[in-house]
């Protein structure tokens, strides 16, 4: 087994025995389309645009497994990790610092995979919705928001200071971020500026393009743009400031 094998390894089991990260991947997604979703299913929902469409909950469930991920449990071990000295330890061994972060995202791409599943299942059983029908666009646009999110919850490893830093601006820029998306304001009702930029916000875009997709539409080619250019620069900020100690 090589390094980078075990290094997943032993970062799933520590995964797997946090029940709060569980809880934002598998149940919170769940919970929210059920809280939202069967009042909208027995026609009793007074929602019009954004949240009356039938994939908006299913995206915005998705698109919150992923936003968690992201944004709360990668930047956080990865700060917890350079606090104890972790990184600096493993420079001084045969296994690179740079597996270690490589095996987060592994574990936490992996986790947000299944998460999808689960909830893809959910919406189908529970909801009685139908199942993604354009499934291409819809692996793109998962993958795309995926790597978008991802790099942002990289860059924050990279600049916060310590894990408490990485703890509190997570959900600081998360917030913000799920309300661009639309979570409590339907963007068709957002001032005509917010509603363009929360169009190309991570989240925003994320749970656009996964809604198309599971209606059978094709995503919009600006929005899969913007997920990929945010994930590159994203990606090469982080990979600048990031700091082993």
């Amino acid at each position: 087994m090589s390094a980078l094998s075990k290094l997943i390894t032993i970062e799933m089991k520590l995964f797997l025995r946090e029940p709060v990260s569980l809880f934002f991947v598998f149940a919170l997604p769940i919970g929210l389309m059920l809280v939202f979703g069967l009042p909208q299913r027995a026609g009793t929902a007074a929602d019009t645009g954004q949240h009356a469409e039938q994939t908006f909950l299913p995206s915005l469930a998705l698109a919150l497994t992923i936003g968690m991920l992201a944004l709360f449990t990668l930047p956080m071990a990865l700060g917890i990790y350079r606090e104890r000295q972790v990184l600096r330890r493993l420079a001084t061994t045969p296994v690179q610092p740079a597996l270690l972060l490589v095996a987060q995202v592994v574990v936490n791409l992996v986790m947000g995979v299944l998460g999808a599943v689960v909830t893809a299942v959910a919406v189908r059983f529970l909801l009685d919705q139908p199942a993604p029908a354009n499934v291409p666009g819809f692996v793109l646009a998962f993958l795309l928001g995926v790597a978008c999110l991802f790099a942002v919850g990289l860059l924050i490893a990279a600049l916060a200071p310590s894990a408490r830093a990485a703890q509190s601006i997570g959900p600081a820029l998360f917030f913000p971020l799920l309300f661009l998306a639309g979570a409590w304001l339907p963007r068709d009702r957002m001032p005509t500026a917010v509603a363009f930029i929360a169009d190309y916000s991570p989240l925003g875009a994320t749970v656009d393009t996964l809604g198309a997709a599971w209606a059978g539409a094709n995503p919009e080619l600006p929005q899969l743009i913007a997920l990929a250019v945010t994930a590159v620069v994203g990606s090469v900020a982080a990979t600048r400031f990031f700091r082993w100690e």
